[in-house]
């Protein structure tokens, strides 16, 4: 029961990695930061939360300005190691593990291709690599300036069937996750 929910999880929390770098894209020399990112989803018998620590390269330039990068994005690429994953209950994350395939697609990686600024932030376009599919995603994301970073914050819905992804089936048929997940992330990203 619990592991599947954890399968569910991992797909939130995978699409909310990609749209959170979906602002900024990757470059070798650009700093590393953290994300933070939430999965959740629901199954026949409740609901589920996992959690996973991505990191996130942005480097700044060559971009339209927007909040908190004046010069704006070049490049983000951002990566999530799948099994950082915690979840509530060791079942779950065993079953989140197996249906990512962990052994054989060890990261979850977003790279992004285009940018939409907004008086809010900006709308991130990219592309979300999950096991050995890779499919276009666009997230909305608020951004704003903090210190020597910027906050930046966003949700972003997916169905893990579209990447691959097999929702868990436990207890004989019983408990079945269902595809669709709900990713969250925040952090502040330091170009």
């Amino acid at each position: 029961m619990s592991a599947a929910v954890t399968v569910r999880g991992f797909m939130r929390i995978a699409a909310s990695a990609a749209m959170t770098l979906g602002v900024l894209a990757p470059q070798p020399s650009a700093a590393q930061s953290s994300v933070d990112f939430t999965v959740s989803g629901s199954s026949t018998v409740r609901g589920w939360t996992c959690t996973v620590r991505g990191t996130a390269q942005v480097s700044t330039g060559s971009g339209a300005a927007v909040r908190g990068f004046a010069s704006g994005v070049s490049a983000v690429t951002l990566t999530v190691p799948v099994t950082a994953f915690e979840c509530p209950e060791a079942e779950m994350r065993e079953h989140l593990l197996e249906a990512m395939r962990a052994a054989e697609f060890p990261q979850i990686t977003f790279r992004l291709d285009s940018y939409a600024a907004n008086p809010q932030g900006a709308v991130a376009t990219g592309s979300l690599t999950i096991l050995s599919s890779t499919n276009p995603v666009s997230v909305p994301m608020s951004l704003t300036p903090s210190g020597s970073g910027v906050q930046l914050a966003g949700e972003v819905q997916l169905d893990m069937t579209t990447y691959g992804v097999q929702p868990p089936v436990v207890m004989m048929g019983l408990m079945r996750v269902r595809p669709q997940i709900r990713i969250q992330f925040s952090g502040v990203v330091t170009p």
